[in-house]
């Protein structure tokens, strides 16, 4: 089975990280970041609830939008989501096989919802 790789951009249009099978997220220099269960997403480095995937979307606490793909329409939400029970961490995934960092887009499309204040490494760095 192949794995879905999406790129994931800031609100500049800049490369941020990874989205692999809507389950996990690295970083730029495929480090393992962020984990996902039941679209909720929690911070490796502190375990911390730090937000939801929409779509390929990655939204704040609040439902603003932090990283988006080319792979789908970028929508945030007007609702800020209730903290979900922690599930706890998963087992490390293996990092994906990249060859080079994937083209600029050029410029981010107009969200509809809103953009987050916080940047990629803010977001993940929430206590």
């Amino acid at each position: 089975m192949a794995l879905v790789l999406d790129p994931l951009y800031d609100k500049n249009a800049n490369f941020v990280g990874w989205l692999e099978d809507r389950s996990y997220v690295f970083d730029r220099n495929l480090k393992w970041v962020a984990y996902i269960f039941n679209n909720y997403v929690w911070a490796v480095k502190t375990q911390k609830w730090i937000g939801e995937l929409r779509g390929t979307n990655l939204l704040d606490r609040d439902g603003k939008i932090v990283a988006w793909s080319t792979s789908g329409p970028v929508i945030g939400t007007l609702n800020p989501m209730e903290e979900p029970l922690n599930v706890g961490l998963p087992l490390m995934p293996a990092p994906p096989l990249i060859e080079g960092i994937p083209l600029n887009p050029g410029f981010a499309p107009e969200p509809i919802g809103e953009w987050s204040t916080l940047s990629f490494n803010q977001w993940l760095n929430q206590r």
